[in-house]
Parts: C-alpha cells; sequence; structure tokens
C-alpha cells in the first residue's frame, strides 16, 4: 500500500514538473514569436488562445488523471501542434513534430486516448500532404510538395514504429503490474501464513478436546430428544470450526511434495464417485466425457484436494436439479479439464476477485478454498481459467501439462 501511494505521488511531480516544463516552453515560444499584434493580431492571438487551452488541459489532467482528461490533453495538443505547423509553413520540422503527435499518448499510457491520436494522425497527416501537393499550398509548403510520396511514406512508417512501441510498452506494463500483483498476494499469503500456524496452536487442540467431551455425552443413554439435538448441532459446530482451521493450514502448510504420475481420468472418476450422495440428495447428476486417457506429474493429495473443492462448488451454486458435466481433452501440451455447471452464475466483477483470499460467495465461507486451488495448479505450471454468466451457470477450465508415459 505505501509503496502504491509512493509511486502515485512520484507520478503525480512528474507531470508537474512535465506540465511546467511544457508551461514555460509555450510561453517562451509565444515571447520570442516573429508575429506582432500590428501585422498578425489574428493568429497571435489564435496562438495565446490555445496555450492558454493546453495549459488548462495540462492542470485539469493532473487534477483527475483520468481517461477523459487523457484525451482531451490529447486532442488539444494535436490541434495545437497542427495549427503551429499551418502557421510556420517554412519550418520544415514542424512536420516531423505532427508525425509524433501520439507519443504524448506513450508517456501518458492510455489505450483509448493512444488509438484516437494515432488514427486520427494516420487520416489527418498524408491528407495534409496530398491537399498541400495539390493547391495552391504548394507554394507555401515546398519541402513537402517536392517529394509527396516519400513524405506520406515517412510519415506513415512513423506512426507505425509509434504503434510498435506502444503496445511493446502496453506488454510491458501488464507484465509489470501482474508481477507486482503477484508479489503482493504471496506476502498476504504468507501473513495468512503465520495467522494459520497461530490459529493452529491456539485453537485447534482445545476444539478436539472439547469435540471428543461432547462425543462421550453423545453416548450417554439418559437423554432427552432436545439434549440429543443440542449435542448434534454443537458437533456440526466444532466440525465446521475445523474445517475452517484445516482451510488455513491448507494454505499455510502445503502438502509434502510427494510428486507422482497421475491418471487425471482415473481422479475425476474417483471423485465424482465420492461426492455422487452429496450430488444426488440435490438431484443433481454427473455427465462425464473422458474419452482420452492423459497423465499428468502432481502431488495426487493436492490435485484431489482441487477437484473435490471445484466439484463441491458447482454442486453448491445450483439451486435446480441438472446435471456437472466434465469433460477431459487434450490442448497441444496440455491436459484440460473443463468443469460446467448450470448454477446461478456470476459477474465479471465477482470473476475478477475470485482466488484472492478470504473472498467467498458462500454465506459460512472461510474465502481460503479457491486460493488454495489456484496456488496448487500454479504451483505444478499449469493454469485455471474461469467463464461464467449470472443465470445460465459457469465454466472452470484447468490447464496441467501432459506426462508421456515411458
Amino acid at each position: 500500500m505505501k509503496n502504491t501511494e509512493y509511486y502515485n505521488n512520484r507520478s503525480r511531480r512528474i507531470y508537474i514538473i512535465f506540465m511546467a516544463t511544457i508551461v514555460t516552453l509555450l510561453t517562451i515560444g509565444i515571447i520570442l514569436s516573429p508575429l506582432t499584434f500590428k501585422e498578425q493580431p489574428v493568429e497571435l492571438i489564435t496562438q495565446i488562445i490555445l496555450m492558454c487551452i493546453v495549459i488548462y488541459a495540462l492542470i485539469h489532467f493532473v487534477k483527475t488523471d483520468n481517461t477523459f482528461s487523457k484525451v482531451l490533453f490529447t486532442t488539444i495538443a494535436s490541434l495545437y501542434v497542427y495549427i503551429k505547423f499551418w502557421t510556420y509553413p517554412e519550418t520544415s520540422t514542424m512536420y516531423s513534430f505532427v508525425a509524433i503527435i501520439p507519443i504524448f499518448t506513450i508517456f501518458l499510457y492510455n489505450r483509448v486516448a493512444f488509438y484516437i491520436g494515432w488514427i486520427l494522425n494516420v487520416i489527418i497527416g498524408p491528407t495534409f500532404v496530398l491537399l498541400i501537393t495539390f493547391t495552391s499550398l504548394k507554394n507555401r509548403f515546398t519541402y513537402i510538395a517536392l517529394d509527396p510520396v516519400g513524405n506520406i511514406l515517412e510519415f506513415l512508417a512513423i506512426q507505425f514504429i509509434l504503434l510498435f512501441v506502444f503496445l511493446q510498452t502496453e506488454t510491458k506494463v501488464i507484465e509489470l503490474k501482474t508481477y507486482h500483483n503477484e508479489i503482493q498476494q504471496a506476502k498476504q499469503l504468507n501473513s495468512i501464513g503465520q495467522l494459520a500456524a497461530t490459529i493452529a496452536h491456539e485453537i485447534r487442540n482445545p476444539i478436539t478436546v472439547v469435540k471428543g467431551f461432547v462425543q462421550l455425552l453423545q453416548k450417554k443413554k439418559s437423554m432427552t430428544s432436545d439434549d440429543q439435538f443440542y449435542i448434534e448441532t454443537m458437533l456440526k459446530e466444532l466440525e465446521y470450526a475445523q474445517i475452517i482451521i484445516n482451510d488455513y493450514l491448507s494454505l499455510a502448510k502445503p502438502q509434502t511434495e510427494t510428486i507422482q504420475k497421475v491418471e487425471i481420468n482415473q481422479e475425476i472418476l474417483n471423485i465424482t464417485d465420492l461426492l455422487a450422495s452429496m450430488a444426488n440428495s440435490q438431484n443433481i447428476g454427473f455427465q462425464l466425457n473422458l474419452n482420452e486417457i492423459l497423465t499428468t506429474k502432481i502431488n495426487p493429495i493436492e490435485f484431489k484436494q482441487v477437484l473435490v473443492n471445484l466439484v463441491k462448488n458447482a454442486i453448491e451454486s445450483m439451486i435446480e436439479p441438472g446435471y456437472i458435466t466434465i469433460n477431459l481433452t487434450r490442448e497441444n501440451d496440455y491436459a484440460l479439464i473443463e468443469m460446467i455447471d448450470t448454477g446461478i452464475g456470476m459477474s465479471p466483477e465477482t470473476i475478477e476477485k475470485l482466488g484472492t483470499p478470504f473472498y467467498s460467495l458462500k454465506e459460512r465461507g472461510t474465502g481460503i478454498g479457491l486460493t488454495v486451488c489456484y496456488n496448487i495448479i500454479e504451483k505444478f505450471k499449469g493454469s485455471i481459467e474461469v467463464y461464467s454468466k449470472e443465470g445460465k451457470g459457469t465454466t472452470f477450465r484447468i490447464y496441467l501439462p501432459i506426462h508421456i508415459l515411458e
């Protein structure tokens, strides 16, 4: 959190320095301009007005730093450069400056602003060259009229270089953001691990003792039906407390690394057999399409944990009777396990948060189960993708590297 705040403040300082530099240069440009109020009052007033608008757009951008302010600044800055280009036809460098207009948005890093500026530049730049070449304007812009084809090709080449730079920059920024998020999650999981260890030592043992005494009481014959109900309720709640502790321990202390060759087909069959009674009690069936025998190298206990968690979630998400479809196919070097339910589905915002520690859609969920699933699959070089639509159901896609049997 502190790092994020630091970098946000640092970016703001850079923008302010950038703004001050631009304002200073624009002001010096007006002062040193050959234009005078006597000879060219309209051009000079236009430049002063435009300079004020550019300054306003810069201030608005620094204050708000949103997409609208970035698009506004890009549009006004582009307009300013184009007007300067027309005002000073004898300055050949202005044409080069027009060509690099989209570079503003690369520094601002905004997709919308970049593509708007880039598309307009690709259209307007060559159009201006043609307009100059085939009209009397060629007498003013002689350096352009001498080689119109070469100027257009060079202009377009610069645009595509800038597009390449933007796409590369965007890719790097996305990679850095992903890396930053992974580091933040790792720190959070480490904190949870320490918390889980404390919970295990301080709470697990007393709960086990209490549960043992309650089970002894349950064996007593001289109990009313109310007493029996109270004891059963206590046992259920104690079991629930143990489930929560076990979830935390799964996150804090992963299973010992016993990596084995596992037949995915067989594991899916084992899990569906295990959870068949739970599914049947809610009038839910399984449709299995396990046509290929695929093997992966994984910790079998952890793999079972992932499958159980996801199948249980699918069952619990289905309000009405239906089917859970499980497909197993091969995609290049990966085994793809698809779990498709016809449950209540999820919004895009909910999907974004899946796998985040403590985030749960269940009333009494810990928000740890899916986090553990994501960690296990990623640990074995796999990935989990989620597709869902509210009211239509959810599809979990698990990718695991295929191990070729020798």
